[in-house]
């Protein structure tokens, strides 16, 4: 085999890895979904024993966590989709684009886009916004003082990891172009 030939063997492997990756993180969402809706289902039947406060106390960092979760698979997804890209201008001639893929797909997307992790962002966000304000004003004002504390840290938090992601993101557009589609 040449060097060529074991070249091309060895990024088709990377495109197949590449895609495997991306199955793994909406594996990984999926799952995430399924533990949310446990916690809360659990946590729904042990009030009468952790009350209210324990109630928020487990599930909003837990709802900030799956958000935090969501935009981590939307960061591998993206580095993924990047890197197939990057993989397909290698084989596809500048032809190619517009009549066998579209061309935009050889394009990285942007970090806020139209994929799925964005909309379990924001139902996490929802749920726990909602739900917050559902047993909020059944918490005596000490207790609200330490939800609203919680809920203010993990949300800045969350927002500080969010700007991580995106930055990790915009990081690796710069450094890994791929060849150029003109």
């Amino acid at each position: 085999m040449s060097a060529q030939q074991d070249r091309c063997k060895f990024l088709l492997q990377m495109h197949e890895i590449y895609w495997n990756n991306i199955s793994r993180a909406e594996d990984a969402c999926w799952k995430m979904i399924a533990a949310y809706t446990a916690l809360i289902a659990g946590l729904s039947f042990s009030i009468p024993v952790i009350e209210y406060l324990g109630f928020l106390f487990v599930f909003i960092p837990f709802s900030f966590l799956s958000i935090a979760i969501s935009l981590n698979a939307n960061l591998w997804f993206l580095r993924n989709i990047g890197l197939i890209s990057n993989l397909e201008k290698e084989f596809l001639k500048n032809e190619d684009y517009d009549y066998l893929i579209p061309k935009r797909w050889g394009k990285k997307l942007p970090f806020l886009n139209d994929e799925p992790w964005w909309v379990f962002t924001f139902v996490y966000f929802a749920v726990c916004l909602f739900i917050t304000c559902f047993i909020f004003q059944k918490l005596n004002c000490q207790e609200q003082v330490i939800i609203g504390g919680l809920f203010s840290t993990c949300f800045i938090l969350t927002v500080w990891y969010a700007m991580r992601m995106k930055d990790r993101y915009e990081s690796f557009i710069e450094k890994s172009p791929g060849r150029s589609l003109e």
